[in-house]
């Protein structure tokens, strides 16, 4: 007996069919690829924004510094003046050696000057490190985030070098404070200060011709890093407003 196999009829896809199943499958991979895309995007977006938050938090701490040292170079920049001037007026025999160091050392115990201002750059190292500085739009904005940290913060390096050297210079040789320039009351500082003038140990320094050169050198040196402060603050606002128009964005 034959055995007889129905036959079913297969169906014939049309051209049109093919065509709509490669469009589908098209648009599927590639709306895939775009939303990949989008996700690092937002990925790329989000390390660069919380960079850019930390570098904000550096520059604000960055401000509160240069204020006490524009304050700080303010002050010694006044004293440093009046020592000037208490040197010619003793020279001028306007007034005694006694009245001269007293009225010397009296400012000296006020005199400060000296501490050296380093910009806090941990945030925007890991920006550059982690290639997030790439992905700034703002060229404005990376020019000025260069500019602060590379080109400013070299010349305050170099200021800060030679800053310490005319304070070490002035704290030794021009201007040695009896009891040193951390202990500046009490009754041991009195007793020195008596021991200095009785013993003339204030001839290579105070009552020295030279010393209102050295004097006016710090002073000099003093009014040079204010004025370095002073550029600081107005690029630390300047940073800090641009990278906040950036963050809201």
């Amino acid at each position: 007996m034959e055995v007889h196999h129905p036959h079913h009829p297969t169906h014939k896809k049309k051209w049109s069919e093919y065509i709509i199943e490669f469009v589908m499958l098209f648009a599927a991979v590639t709306l895939g690829f775009f939303a990949e895309n989008v996700r690092e995007h937002q990925v790329i977006e989000h390390k660069t924004n919380q960079n850019l938050q930390s570098v904000v938090l550096d520059l604000k701490k960055d401000s509160i510094l240069i204020k006490e040292r524009i304050d700080e170079y303010q002050k010694a920049s006044i004293l440093l003046e009046k020592l000037n001037k208490l040197y010619i007026n003793y020279h001028l025999n306007k007034i005694s050696k006694n009245e001269y160091l007293d009225s010397s050392l009296f400012i000296g115990n006020d005199l400060i000057f000296g501490t050296s201002f380093y910009i806090n750059n941990s945030s925007y190292k890991n920006t550059i490190a982690s290639g997030n500085f790439s992905n700034i739009n703002s060229v404005e904005l990376k020019r000025t985030i260069s500019d602060y940290y590379e080109v400013y913060g070299a010349k305050l390096y170099d200021n800060n070098k030679v800053l310490d050297d005319v304070v070490e210079y002035y704290t030794v040789y021009t201007f040695p404070m009896p009891g040193g320039r951390t202990d500046r009351n009490g009754e041991d500082v009195k007793f020195l200060n008596n021991y200095y003038k009785i013993n003339e140990l204030f001839k290579t320094s105070l009552l020295d011709k030279n010393f209102i050169i050295y004097n006016q050198k710090a002073k000099d040196r003093v009014k040079i890093y204010l004025w370095l402060m002073q550029i600081f603050e107005s690029k630390n606002l300047e940073l800090i407003n641009l990278l906040s128009n950036e963050l809201k964005e």
